[in-house]
């Protein structure tokens, strides 16, 4: 099967999901308790989000400047064009694609004409350009010094050419841009920006330094499974943005997907894809979630059901963003663009509509934009409505061009149930790395993400905290053997509740990693009974839930953010960090490069009583 990119919108759309293996349901029950200092932090992510740093001359006359409104809006046209023009440098680009099958690229056929300028595989995120100060120059005009974030492969800093900046563990680099370009985001000179290469560029060209430095990566969470279901109804929508090729991939992606329901053991609102309408209703299954039995309704809407209803098309395509728990979008997307509906534009849905629409702000959703550079602004447009933001929305997006892969693995990942229909709940770590690891995501380098999860559940939604440390025989024992374990604990087999994180394990209770063999398979939250002496470290238990916090504070963290986030003085955090990444000389260097125990933090010189009360503070 010959498998073609989902593009940026002006170029052929080809959504294509063929059959991939489902998520792995069983739950063992041959753990064991990872004894302190032998558990190793396996996580591998195929992006990183980075900071960049830079300043930028904006020209202003004094009564600009004085006036908030327009100073606001000059500085952001100048940031607009930062993040286009930094885009441009970063991001991957290919000549064209042969979207008539005839064996050419022609005339027509061209997306970048300065396909040999820059490319690393990266995005910017264009609205996350903040302004974190304004100075007059010398010569009238002011210096803005501003952020950016850009999300792109894990060596990038390695494959951009520059200097590293060791003050700002980041690395200095430059890109060109025409000089005094100012954009807003309605009025973007696609052609310009898709042809920009300094080599060949006949203006002249303003030089921007930016220091990118990488961003502590977010915890592992789960979706806000319990939310969802809390009405007894998980309601999840699939929308078919326009294929205007031959081959019509929407159709055959929609298709997929019915088939794909009925494999599932819904029930179909037609017996047959072709008789589904935008009225036939949803496809309908049962699960148990945590005890209670939740109706499932899944909607496929794709372009052909709108043929003579284009508007009906727009006005749907919105109403289902904001009623639905999930949501999938499919189809052509890009920087500043929305939703590519249909061949004529008549149902395009524009990325600005999702600030204005009338969303609910207690209500917690998912959605997933699976088309090209959806990293761009898609997550950002929907957080900038006033009932959204991280804290009720998670966004998956692509950094690079999207080949429409992976949304029925998504789909089985958030249906996932055990042999009794139990809902298993499948965490986000989990369901980003199966996007990702989906063959042809993987060889074309998509770079599927995550946004919003920072402050989702870590504690397995089906945990049953009342049987915490009850004795038992087998994890049924304890509840739903999904979110709960039984757990040889000593002499004696104890209830424990599945955890992704320390932070999420309740008072009176202790973390411990879990392993099967000699892998890291769970992590879970014990009652702590012990009446053995309490072994502490300044005041702190040992293998207390502040502990663990505290571990996993100094090993997720820069010495940057050690410094001027939590408090630590600058030695102390460069010498946690380099004892760390092996760079003391010390023999008790961590083979994996990580602190196990409060002891080891505190062999670390220049680590002390103070060190350790900032620590605690902090993690409280």
């Amino acid at each position: 099967m010959r498998y073609s990119l989902t593009l940026c919108i002006g170029l052929l759309l080809a959504l294509v999901a063929c059959s991939e293996e489902g998520a792995e349901n069983a739950v063992p029950e041959d753990f064991s308790i990872v004894p302190e200092g032998k558990a190793d932090n396996y996580y591998s992510s195929v992006a990183t989000e980075y900071e960049a740093t830079g300043t930028v001359k904006v020209a202003m006359t004094p009564d600009e400047f004085a006036d908030e409104a327009l100073r606001k809006a000059m500085i952001q046209g100048r940031l607009t064009a930062v993040g286009l023009y930094l885009t441009t440098f970063v991001t991957d680009k290919f000549r064209g694609i042969d979207s008539n099958g005839d064996g050419q690229i022609s005339e027509s056929e061209v997306f970048f004409r300065n396909d040999s300028y820059g490319g690393f595989h990266a995005m910017v995120r264009n609205y996350s350009a903040e302004t974190e100060n304004v100075v007059p120059d010398a010569n009238g005009a002011y210096d803005v010094t501003f952020t950016i974030d850009v999300a792109g492969p894990q060596g990038l800093l390695q494959a951009i050419p520059g200097e590293w900046d060791a003050s700002a563990n980041g690395l200095r680099f430059s890109f060109q841009m025409p000089e005094g370009s100012a954009i807003t985001g309605s009025s973007i000179p696609r052609q310009d920006i898709r042809r920009f290469d300094p080599k060949t560029f006949t203006g002249t060209l303003e030089s921007i330094t930016v220091v990118a430095a990488a961003l502590p990566e977010v915890q592992n969470a789960y979706p806000q499974y319990a939310a969802f279901m809390a009405d007894g109804l998980f309601d999840i929508t699939l929308f078919f943005g326009h294929d205007y090729n031959t081959a019509r991939s929407d159709l055959r992606e929609a298709r997929e997907a019915f088939e794909e329901l009925a494999s599932l053991d819904f029930a179909l609102p037609v017996a047959r894809f072709e008789d589904l309408e935008s009225d036939s209703g949803p496809a309908t299954r049962t699960l148990l979630a945590g005890g209670k039995e939740v109706k499932v309704e899944v909607r496929i809407f794709h372009s052909d059901m709108f043929t003579t209803n284009r508007k009906g098309q727009h006005d749907l395509a919105l109403s289902e963003v904001a009623a639905r728990d999930v949501f999938f979008y499919n189809g052509h997307a890009g920087p500043y663009y929305g939703f590519y509906l249909d061949s004529a534009g008549m149902a395009q849905v524009n990325y600005s509509e999702f600030s204005t629409l009338n969303m609910v702000e207690d209500r917690q959703q998912f959605i997933v934009a699976q088309g090209c550079q959806t990293y761009s602004q898609y997550a950002d447009m929907l957080y900038a409505n006033p009932a959204k933001s991280e804290a009720n929305l998670d966004v998956i997006t692509t950094v690079n061009y999207s080949y429409g892969r992976g949304t029925l693995t998504i789909l089985r990942n958030l249906l996932a149930t055990d042999s009794q229909e139990r809902h298993t709940a499948v965490d986000f770590y989990t369901i980003v790395r199966d996007l990702n690891n989906d063959w042809l995501n993987d060889s074309r380098d998509v770079f599927y993400g995550v946004m919003g999860i920072d402050g989702n559940p870590q504690l397995h939604p089906y945990a049953n905290l009342a049987k915490l440390g009850a004795a038992c025989t087998e994890a049924k024992d304890c509840g739903e053997p999904s979110g709960n374990l039984c757990i040889a604990d000593g002499t004696k087999k104890v209830c424990a509740v599945k955890t992704l994180g320390a932070n999420a394990c309740p008072s009176g209770s202790t973390y411990r990693q879990l392993a099967s063999g000699s892998t890291i398979k769970n992590a879970a939250c014990f009652k702590d009974t012990s009446s053995a002496p309490v072994t502490t470290v300044f005041g702190i238990a040992s293998a207390s839930v502040t502990a663990g916090k505290i571990l996993d504070l100094v090993n997720t963290n820069s010495a940057q953010d050690l410094d001027e986030i939590v408090g630590l003085n600058a030695r102390s955090a460069k010498n946690i960090v380099d004892y760390r990444n092996g760079l003391d000389g010390l023999e008790s260097t961590p083979d994996d490069n990580r602190f196990d125990t409060l002891e080891e933090l505190d062999a670390v010189s220049y680590v002390g009583k103070a060190t350790f009360g900032l620590l605690e503070a902090f993690v409280k």
